[in-house]
């Protein structure tokens, strides 16, 4: 089995059934897709790029943003093996080089409000020999249009099987330079049939993706709708816009960063729209506060499911099922929890050498994933130990309950330490996220002579708040120990975030150390 005979399955057996719209609606008059056509349009693309020379094993990028035809392109570069390497849209010049050069495509496919980015730096990356555009008055070698009119519906030839590589998923760069993850085929395969399960989605839900495609949600959702048959919509973010997608489209099922969920929830027409369709929506990418859970609630309903995965692991790993959980009563204290480990998975928490601590109450530890749906390593990193044959070192510190369900405490380097004692970021975020002026929210550790390192929160205030910094303190100060409150709140207009919605507080943290000496 590979991707492609999931589309191949799904489009004969729901022939008739819309799979794609394209809420972004930009450069194409087509806004959506029946199975059938999808995967017609999918092998048009396929033979095109055959006719131009690319055979199965060669990489290719796409620098686009969520849309049909990046969806159209990713299952093309399945179907014939290709490998694909979705380039962060957010990165330009040096950046971009760096990504490019580093994973070597043989061509791209660009769309038109990036030409600008391409040209610049075209000397720069050898290993391009042609460009595809999308879009009007591109200017490159070739047009995506063009090329998928030109050519036969019939399926390509070529024969991909399970262990063939199927992208280089490069990680979003939280804590550093961003690496390339190295994912199959069969690490696909298996991710769409286990969150299938795990999410229990069905043919009949409509998915909408909010997320970049370049994220490994954007990759994945094109990837298991095509595998399921549920209907996904494809969308830009904005919130405005996405509140009315949700009561527009009926969107029964979503993923969403709590960054995201604070973006729709603390917005002023918030109430002004109609999400009773909703029926289940993924939280992920970074932990959700309880208190912006429970804000959450009152306006979608109790439809948050909670999942621990990323990149390398094909975003499976843990699952917090809705029974397990509760707003009130003894399951609340689960809200902070991510479950356990999902089917087929195994989550373990070890210790600085590497084994296993007990499965027992406050036992803490690194999370280490592994399973099926995990990549072997990174691209030309041999060296990197935190992903390496099918084993996942996440660098998140987790800890047990009574029940053996895993919480995360934080985040290995965002640990800060005060004078001898270990502060969690993520304990004194959920006391700021409770405060109704706060809409985002980041703590880092900053430079401190006397203690080493002392805590700063940055702040972001919800439309028309007002609360000072002095207040914020306090606030945190009657909930948390002494030394464990902000000794500075800075208020920004926002906060740095990569476009999955996780804040970048190493981008915070290195402004705050700027020439000085810091733990790594």
């Amino acid at each position: 089995m590979n991707i492609g005979d999931g589309l191949r399955r799904t489009a004969t057996q729901y022939p008739d059934k819309v799979g794609i719209i394209d809420r972004f609606a930009k450069f194409t008059t087509v806004t959506q897709y029946t199975w059938k056509e999808f995967n017609e349009q999918v092998n048009r693309f396929a033979n095109a790029l055959t006719s131009l020379g690319l055979k199965k094993g060669e990489r290719m990028g796409i620098y686009s943003e969520t849309r049909s035809q990046f969806a159209i392109a990713q299952h093309a570069f399945f179907k014939l093996g290709v490998v694909l390497i979705p380039l962060n849209t957010a990165y330009i010049g040096e950046e971009l080089v760096h990504m490019i050069n580093d994973s070597e495509p043989m061509a791209m496919v660009v769309d038109a409000d990036r030409k600008s980015e391409i040209n610049k730096i075209r000397d720069k990356i050898p290993s391009v020999k042609f460009v595809i555009g999308i879009g009007p008055d591109h200017g490159f070698d070739y047009d995506f249009d063009t090329l998928r009119r030109e050519q036969p519906v019939d399926e390509p030839d070529v024969e991909v099987g399970m262990d063939d590589l199927s992208c280089l998923l490069y990680t979003s760069g939280t804590t550093g330079a961003p690496k390339g993850a190295m994912m199959t085929q069969g690490n696909w395969v298996f991710t769409s049939i286990l969150l299938s399960a795990e999410w229990r989605i069905f043919a009949r839900h409509r998915f909408l993706c909010p997320l970049a495609p370049f994220f490994s949600g954007g990759v994945m959702f094109a990837t298991l709708a095509a595998f399921r048959g549920m209907t996904l919509i494809m969308c830009n973010w904005d919130t405005e816009k996405i509140m009315r997608v949700i009561q527009d489209d009926k969107v029964s099922y979503t993923m969403m960063a709590p960054a995201m969920t604070s973006m729709i929830v603390k917005h002023p027409k918030v109430k002004e729209h109609d999400f009773s369709s909703m029926e289940r929506i993924i939280t992920s990418a970074a932990p959700i506060s309880p208190a912006l859970l429970r804000e959450a609630s009152k306006i979608f309903g109790d439809v948050y499911t909670f999942t621990y995965g990323t990149s390398e692991t094909g975003l499976a790993g843990c699952q917090l099922y809705p029974e397990d959980v509760a707003l009130e009563g003894p399951l609340s204290q689960r809200i902070a929890s991510v479950g356990k480990a999902m089917m087929g998975m195994r989550v373990d928490l070890v210790d600085d050498d590497g084994n296993p601590v007990p499965i027992e109450k406050g036992q803490r530890g690194e999370l280490v994933v592994t399973g099926p749906t995990v990549g072997n390593a990174y691209w030309k990193r041999p060296d990197a130990v935190d992903l390496k044959d099918g084993k996942w070192y996440s660098g998140d510190i987790g800890e047990y309950d009574e029940d053996g369900y895993i919480y995360i405490v934080d985040r290995k380097k965002d640990m800060i330490l005060s004078g001898g004692a270990n502060i969690y970021p993520r304990e004194i975020e959920d006391v700021l996220y409770a405060h109704p002026a706060v809409m985002h929210c980041a703590v880092v550790g900053i430079p401190n002579e006397q203690w080493g390192e002392s805590v700063k929160g940055f702040v972001v205030l919800r439309e028309g708040a007002a609360v000072t910094e002095k207040e914020l303190i306090e606030f945190c100060r009657e909930h948390l120990a002494e030394y464990k409150k902000p000794r500075a709140i800075e208020f920004r207009d926002k906060l740095p975030m990569n476009p999955s919605g996780k804040i970048l507080k190493r981008v915070l943290r290195d402004d705050a150390w700027k020439g000085q000496e810091r733990r790594v």
